[in-house]
């Protein structure tokens, strides 16, 4: 009897370990396709635009968002947008370091 039900306590275990492996199967495949749905809606680097398309990104009944946007168009009059995947701070200075070095030859022959 005890073999009976160290038996049915493997193939229990053997279940529900099955039923994570196709969760974990499903979960993963969820995020791929996110990723690609995020991939084929913005790119890697966006063009420049100017900072008032920021406007339409944030709800314009949020004072806050709203003053801190009119703030960013009082000093700047352009802006490039990155996707946001994780990388895009590294993408982001990496890119505006290499833009400026290719617009002012006295930074890159320091």
């Amino acid at each position: 009897m005890a073999e009976v039900e160290d038996y049915e306590t493997k193939d229990e275990s053997q279940a529900a370990a099955n039923a994570r492996a196709v969760t974990d199967e499903a979960i993963l495949a969820q995020m791929e396709q996110i990723k690609t749905e995020i991939a084929e809606a913005k790119s890697l680097i966006g063009n420049m635009e100017d900072v008032s398309v920021l406007r339409a990104v944030y709800d314009s009944k949020d004072t806050v968002y709203q003053q801190k946007i009119q703030h960013l168009m009082s000093k700047y009059s352009k802006v490039r947008q990155i996707r946001p995947d994780g990388n895009c701070f590294f993408r982001a200075v990496s890119f505006a370091y290499l833009e400026r070095l290719i617009h002012d030859p006295s930074d890159y022959a320091r």
